[in-house]
């Protein structure tokens, strides 16, 4: 088992261990305590970036040597190309579809979560909703969010057609863990299709294991309309 996963607590790291339980993988999943809100020491001395997610692959079946890689996405390629077969991500071949889902793939990271951030940001400097970086930051969240509803009103189902990809694991974090830490709301009437869409998520039997062996068994996925903020103080 040279395939380690290391994840800290209510990050993004959760991603590639659900990754890795859809792709029915065999790995060691090593877990990593916020200090007292960034990344701890340990993650920080596995790799220069000192974020979250790191994998080790040590063999790596490609270089015959250790391999430690960040980057959620540069992960999820490595894992699929490597481990997966080519299970869960689309190619030219897939014809179509396949500008989708890469589209859909990068949107997360790209356009969606820094979205969210810039927001959050902007709203703990000038608290005033009608200051003119807040609203421009806000509509520019909205704006991402309603691509996602009108996409998956598109599809009926997940991001770059009727099956799961890579691209739906790059950006459920974004609508669910991460409004723990940037609340946001979903509306139930605008947000119709992402709601239904994170139920459907919530479903999954790897998505619920993977979420288990993050969090624990206490812990709610947050895919509902409304969450309750993490306690940011008690990190």
């Amino acid at each position: 088992m040279p395939l380690t996963l290391h994840h800290m607590g209510v990050s993004q790291s959760e991603r590639i261990v659900w990754l890795a339980e859809e792709l029915g993988l065999d790995y060691q999943l090593v877990h990593h305590k916020r200090d007292p809100l960034l990344s701890p020491q340990s993650i920080k001395d596995l790799h220069p970036a000192g974020t979250a997610p790191v994998i080790v692959d040590d063999p790596s079946p490609v270089t015959h040597s250790r391999v430690v890689l960040a980057e959620s996405c540069a992960i999820v390629d490595y894992i699929i190309a490597v481990y997966g077969q080519g299970h869960l991500a689309l190619t030219p071949q897939d014809g179509a579809a396949y500008p989708h889902y890469l589209e859909w793939y990068h949107f997360a990271n790209g356009t969606l979560q820094p979205a969210i951030m810039r927001l959050f940001i902007a709203s703990n400097a000038n608290p005033d909703p009608s200051s003119p970086i807040v609203a421009m930051t806000a509509q520019k969240k909205d704006h991402a969010l309603s691509m996602v509803e009108n996409r998956l009103a598109k599809t009926g189902a997940y991001l770059a057609g009727d099956a799961l990809t890579a691209a739906d694991i790059m950006t459920v974090f974004s609508l669910t863990t991460m409004r723990g830490f940037v609340p946001m709301e979903f509306d139930q009437t605008k947000h119709a299709h992402i709601l239904s869409y994170l139920k459907r998520i919530c479903e999954r039997p790897a998505y619920k294991k993977a979420m288990e062996l993050c969090e624990g068994k206490d812990f709610v996925p947050m895919v509902g309309p409304k969450i309750e903020p993490f306690n940011l103080g008690a990190a």
